[in-house]
């Protein structure tokens, strides 16, 4: 059974070019392949190959140990075995990528250290479009296994509400949910499910905070966000934001003991 990961000829002729042949190169070897012993000719057809130059073809692919011919009239050819084949040029591409991968992780230590003597570390995060942002939310909130808070504006507060099913879910597996929310927010949240812990505060940037590791940040319009995967000094800063203002007691907490 043929590999699905290839897809097509084209792929397989692209990656014989690829690898070194030619384009007629890649076409005989490729058609000679399954056939066994034939004639040049033959090769010539199959492969939509012109035929005063078949000749010249199928001798660089026997200098290449490709193919082997039989010089008798007519001249007789066949692929041999692509994993004999291509045996050298594996170890060759095989001692390369080691050689680079070695290169890369040199040049990796030289930044992280230069960065080291000037104080700074560097950190990876991804910068999502609106819709990109209403989908992560989704996707935190239904992967949640813990906790959930959350610091909303009307902005961020309308992408929680947009997941309200997938939020009442999570409480019913036992996942913790705490939102504080803007003022402004207070009418909207009645269709929030009780059991979800909410607080009222002035809120202008949202932000998400999902098991204390996900941290997703929503600008105050709602229109980009930053998503960072880490449980270093960036997310406890938030995590420590959203506790300081949770704790503060003029906020009224609204919760299912309440309703």
């Amino acid at each position: 059974m043929l590999s699905e990961e290839i897809k097509d000829d084209n792929e397989i002729l692209g990656g014989l070019e690829e690898i070194g042949l030619s384009k007629y190169e890649s076409s005989a070897y490729y058609n000679l392949l399954g056939k066994g012993m034939i004639s040049a000719t033959e090769i010539a057809y199959s492969s939509n190959l012109p035929r005063p130059k078949i000749y010249s073809i199928l001798k660089k692919l026997e200098n290449k140990n490709l193919v082997s011919i039989t010089y008798q009239k007519p001249l007789m050819c066949r692929a041999i075995s692509p994993t004999e084949a291509f045996s050298n040029i594996i170890i060759k591409y095989e001692k390369k990528l080691g050689g680079l991968k070695k290169i890369i992780n040199t040049l990796q230590e030289i930044n992280d250290e230069g960065l080291r003597s000037k104080g700074i570390e560097e950190k990876n995060y991804f910068v999502l479009n609106q819709f990109s942002t209403a989908n992560k939310i989704s996707d935190l909130i239904k992967k949640s296994k813990e906790s959930i808070n959350a610091m909303v504006n009307t902005y961020g507060n309308n992408l929680l509400l947009y997941s309200k099913d997938e939020l009442k879910k999570n409480i019913i597996d036992g996942v913790k949910v705490r939102i504080i929310c803007d003022y402004k927010c207070e009418l909207e949240n009645k269709i929030y499910p009780n059991a979800i812990e909410q607080k009222y505060h002035k809120i202008t940037t949202n932000i998400f905070i999902f098991d204390n590791s996900y941290l997703l940040i929503l600008d105050d319009i709602g229109a980009k966000s930053a998503f960072i995967h880490s449980n270093e000094i960036f997310l406890s800063t938030m995590m420590n934001q959203f506790t300081n203002l949770w704790n503060q007691k003029e906020n009224t907490i609204i919760s299912s003991m309440n309703s």
